[in-house]
């Protein structure tokens, strides 16, 4: 049994652009999040589409195994995003796309929206399960090289790789053997705008989220944005979770 819920936050941005679908697919759940670029034109739009688009082809899409299902939903999202538009890669999101199904667990990305693995087996610590497409890992290597000044990786480190733009696709994360999701484990899908959230976590801080897992997904979600904002970060982002408790 699965127990999912998401919630939002426009933060310190004028606009929302970050778009969240869940939904029942065959036996199991699909959780997506897209993260509208907002250096670009109608990110809202662009994420608002890429996600419909994805949910609908891979809700349909039922005679392909996961990992397959998955890439052709991607591709038809980018193609429709690309058709929507006057000029190439006019506007842009992220996409990271969850699916759950009995003790399995798949997941898609594009772009730097983290997804996290908060295990039974470690109340203290979140893991992220897909890659990131931003240039923050490259700047932080070249910074402990000794290679990079802290300013110039900090400049960098928002800069996306990999965005869907209706474009080619120079970076796409699939999970091809699906993740073991045991009882107890819980998945969150987020938008950047809560990575700074995950890295300052403490103890006090896991305790109070187990205390809202216990007790439901959505009460989780709702105790993440009160964290959120508690941190009064002057330059918040959008900031949006979907959450999938194996129960």
């Amino acid at each position: 049994m699965f127990d999912c819920a998401s919630a939002q936050w426009i933060g310190k941005r004028t606009e929302q652009e970050d778009v969240v679908l869940s939904l029942p697919v065959g036996n199991g759940v699909l959780g997506i999040i897209c993260d509208g670029m907002g250096g670009h034109l109608n990110g809202a739009r662009a994420a608002g589409l890429v996600a419909s688009v994805f949910a609908d082809c891979f809700s349909s899409a039922v005679e392909l195994e996961v990992p397959q299902r998955m890439r052709h939903a991607l591709e038809s999202a980018n193609q429709a995003l690309a058709d929507s538009q006057d000029d190439l890669e006019e506007s842009g999101t992220t996409l990271l796309a969850v699916y759950a199904e009995g003790e399995h667990l798949w997941w898609i990305s594009v772009g730097d929206s983290p997804l996290y693995l908060w295990s039974g087996d470690d109340r203290f610590q979140m893991t992220r399960l897909n890659e990131d497409h931003s240039m923050r890992p490259i700047v932080n290597q070249l910074y402990k090289q000794g290679r990079m000044t802290l300013q110039g990786a900090l400049r960098q480190w928002s800069v996306l790789r990999s965005a869907v733009m209706g474009g080619e696709l120079t970076l796409v994360d699939v999970c091809e053997v699906p993740l073991k999701f045991h009882k107890g484990d819980v998945v969150l899908a987020c938008s950047d705008g809560l990575q700074v959230w995950n890295e300052i976590l403490r103890e006090p801080s896991y305790l109070a989220l187990q205390k809202s897992a216990d007790h439901s997904a959505q009460a989780l979600v709702d105790t993440i944005m009160e964290q959120t904002k508690d941190m009064l970060e002057p330059r918040q982002d959008n900031a949006s979770v979907w959450v999938v408790i194996s129960r």
